[in-house]
């Protein structure tokens, strides 16, 4: 039992991490063109929802996968940049989400403002940036590749 739960907890992460990806972006550019077509906004709204959920799903099974590496200070080095900016990824969504939950429960939907989109696009940076270090996590040090994963 205890090979399955650490393997579980390797791999996890990787298989979760895509999701959240997605549906951000394409919450964020359903958005952008909600203006044309405002039927999109609805769908828009579920989907970063759906996203933000998954960006906490993919936080915390990131931290679960990284105590495997604890004892190596370098490949901890660079978990921990990636660590972060998800930390801030995710708190970014969970804010536009419930700043966005807030402003339907009082009648409208802030999705098309400026301000938003503009924080959304700020999140879409860091989520590309996280994704991408996250992805030199694999190719670079090998973390989660099997004869490797501790």
């Amino acid at each position: 039992m205890g090979d399955f739960l650490e393997n579980l907890f390797n791999h996890a992460h990787g298989a979760i991490n895509h999701f959240p990806i997605a549906l951000l972006f394409v919450s964020a550019g359903l958005d952008l063109v909600a203006e044309k077509r405002p039927n999109l906004r609805s769908t828009a709204w579920l989907l970063l929802v759906l996203g933000t959920l998954g960006a906490v799903g993919a936080t915390v099974s990131g931290l679960l996968a990284h105590l495997a590496y604890e004892d190596d200070p370098t490949l901890l080095s660079a978990i921990d940049v990636h660590q972060y900016l998800a930390f801030a990824t995710t708190a970014l969504f969970a804010f536009l989400t419930a700043w966005r939950w807030h402003s339907l429960r009082l009648g409208s939907d802030i999705g098309g403002t400026r301000v938003y989109l503009a924080l959304a696009l700020l999140g879409l940076v860091v989520l590309g940036v996280t994704g991408f270090l996250g992805g030199n996590l694999l190719t670079e040090y090998g973390i989660g590749v099997r004869g490797i994963t501790r």
